[in-house]
């Protein structure tokens, strides 16, 4: 018996807001437990599990697949590019290691060990508290700098999509990270400014991404046509149990006008 399971981008989109919606609206209720209700049992263990600025737990489990999903999909259109001779495979490819390194970091929480050295480098206070924006936003002006051409060679609706997915998850990962290290500075963690903060942030991470996955299927659907998962429940005489159909019969994108080639 088989079952096709083609993801298109409503219905992951939708799953992936409720998502996130339940992780954000946990998070802040359990962190308001911390401030307005007395103790009680695993009180502690339910707001640091369900903490969206807190590391190695539900929410940061989520942004690491939601991380590595974009990095599986950008491999997918990559894969049809090279097989197609895209102009901009290459891109594409490196996109793909991009998000991958990204979801490791979520993970891992890599770029947190910049804090420290470079605090001490620069001396960093105020909204420079948290010193990894430095670098991290250097390298992200470089990336957006060279992705100029790449961006504009895409269709507009897509283009569209990316830029919204940019500004969402740069403004909370460097925008609002650069407030929330002001009132760490000039405050301290412990206050519920901060917690606000980081709610926003966090949630605008997570939203630019939901984004940037959409606009990846999307992507994918119009012009390298769909992807989807066959799922098949074994026979007696059957060897395969599951294997992924990328469902990519037209490589060559459509003639477009929007294009700027």
């Amino acid at each position: 018996m088989k079952f096709q399971i083609p993801l298109t981008p409503g219905s992951v989109t939708q799953l992936l807001l409720r998502v996130v919606a339940c992780l954000v609206v946990l998070s802040f209720l359990s962190q308001m437990t911390m401030y307005f209700l007395p103790d009680y049992p695993s009180r502690d263990y339910l707001a640091k599990a369900f903490n969206i600025d807190y590391e190695r737990n539900i929410p940061t489990f989520y942004s690491f697949l939601a991380l590595l999903f974009s990095s599986l999909l950008l491999g997918v259109i990559a894969y049809a590019k090279n097989l197609d001779s895209g102009r901009y495979k290459h891109r594409w490819k490196i996109l793909s290691f991009i998000f991958l390194y990204l979801s490791l970091d979520e993970i891992g929480q890599l770029h947190e060990k910049l804090i420290d050295p470079m605090r001490n480098l620069l001396n960093a206070t105020g909204f420079l508290y948290f010193t990894w924006i430095v670098p991290m936003g250097f390298l992200v002006a470089i990336f957006l700098v060279s992705y100029s051409k790449f961006l504009l060679h895409l269709p507009v609706s897509t283009r569209n999509l990316f830029v919204a997915a940019t500004a969402l998850y740069i403004g909370g990962a460097i925008g609002l990270e650069m407030l929330g290290g002001y009132i760490v500075y000039t405050i301290g963690p412990g206050n519920l400014s901060y917690v606000i903060i980081t709610t926003i942030e966090e949630s605008l991470e997570m939203l630019g991404i939901v984004v940037f996955i959409h606009a990846l299927i999307s992507y994918i659907k119009t012009y390298l046509g769909g992807v989807s998962w066959n799922i098949y429940i074994p026979g007696k005489n059957t060897q395969v149990t599951e294997h992924q159909n990328t469902g990519l019969p037209a490589l060559s994108e459509p003639a477009n006008t929007n294009l700027l080639r």
